[in-house]
């Protein structure tokens, strides 16, 4: 989360432009002070103060005036009770949304766990793995025996990978194969015709390397015979069948798997779901503080200016009156100096609470 800072809001003009008309006001005030004194005004029996004061007043009171101008205390409370209100309906939607998808994902975590499957999509990808390296690997080994009809190097290459992914998808649907036979014997007899005819293409392919090998100069090929190589192709073929038959999941499976798969997405997806809409509320709230502690800190700025003219016009009143007092040539105190600051100042930025 973004920590706010509060930091006070000012504006450098504004001060600039008070501290200004305070010295005017200043200079105002003492030269009203000498002129009213050096005529003996107020009389010494004078008890209300306040017409001698008021164009002194009212440049205070115009300068407060100003900054209500200047920094419209009306529009920033309005704008954070207004923001408030939205921000309030906002997270409501928001809240609700919430209380929904977690409603939902209660009823998802129990569909993932009933749904739950051991073996998971990485499984199958193993085991085709496993069925493809032993065939793929023997294939690379018969590929010599397409030279001999005058293919490439690289031609004998994409052959042998042909020839061992067609092994793989054999081996892969051997279970299917025999499965179509009716009875038992018709099944056996099935899987009997297809291991023949591997093993007189293994047996037709290792003759062929042979005649390869018989024709290099090593003369110590020449003993080898086409048998073993082929029983060994027909092993690792067998062996391709029985990782596919004992290890790959059966369709009852995969169908369980792919259930589990979709529940899982689905519960991933709601809790994202969760994630986003709570991110949300905390960048709803959070925004809703930073206009809060704007508009808050422009208002006790605001304030702060006020109380800063009003403490001057008061400090102005009573150097008002010790300059009076020191011009007069009747040497005299007039009664209407033991009065206190005789006016009130309209403030705007009155104390306010916005939360």
């Amino acid at each position: 989360m973004k920590i706010i800072e509060k930091t006070m809001q000012q504006r450098p003009e504004l001060t600039a432009f008070v501290q200004e008309q305070l010295k005017q006001f200043d200079q105002h005030n003492l030269i009203d002070a000498e002129n009213h004194g050096g005529r003996n005004m107020p009389a010494l029996s004078e008890q209300n103060i306040k017409p001698y004061l008021i164009g002194n007043h009212h440049k205070a009171q115009s300068i407060i005036g100003h900054v209500a101008t200047d920094l419209q205390p009306a529009i920033l409370v309005s704008e954070v009770i207004e923001n408030e209100k939205i921000t309030q309906r906002k997270l409501q939607t928001l809240l609700n949304k919430l209380v929904a998808v977690k409603e939902k994902a209660v009823q998802l975590e129990k569909t993932v766990k009933a749904t739950q499957f051991e073996v998971g999509g990485f499984h199958l990808y193993l085991i085709w793995l496993c069925v493809c390296i032993p065939l793929l690997g023997d294939s690379m080994l018969n590929r010599p025996a397409f030279e001999i009809y005058g293919y490439t190097f690289i031609e004998s290459l994409g052959i042998s990978i042909l020839l061992a992914a067609a092994l793989a998808v054999l081996a892969h649907c051997f279970s299917r194969i025999v499965a179509l036979g009716k009875s038992v014997w018709h099944k056996r007899a099935i899987a009997i015709t297809v291991f023949l005819l591997v093993t007189a293409l293994f047996y037709y392919l290792a003759d062929t390397r042979i005649s390869y090998l018989s024709i290099e100069t090593d003369a110590a090929n020449t003993h080898l015979t086409a048998f073993p190589i082929a029983a060994m192709s027909v092993l690792l073929f067998g062996v391709a069948i029985g990782i596919k038959n004992f290890f790959y999941p059966t369709r009852e499976q995969r169908t369980a798997m792919r259930g589990y798969q979709a529940s899982k997405q689905l519960h991933d997806e709601n809790r994202a779901e969760q994630q986003r809409i709570e991110q949300e509320i905390e960048m709803l709230k959070q925004q809703q503080e930073e206009l809060r502690q704007v508009n808050t800190s422009l208002y006790v700025y605001g304030s702060q200016l006020e109380e800063m003219i009003i403490a001057h016009a008061h400090a102005g009143f009573a150097a008002w009156q010790k300059v009076n007092a020191m011009h007069r040539t009747d040497n005299g105190r007039p009664t209407c100096f033991n009065e206190q600051y005789p006016f009130v100042f309209q403030r705007n930025f009155k104390p306010i609470h916005l939360s």
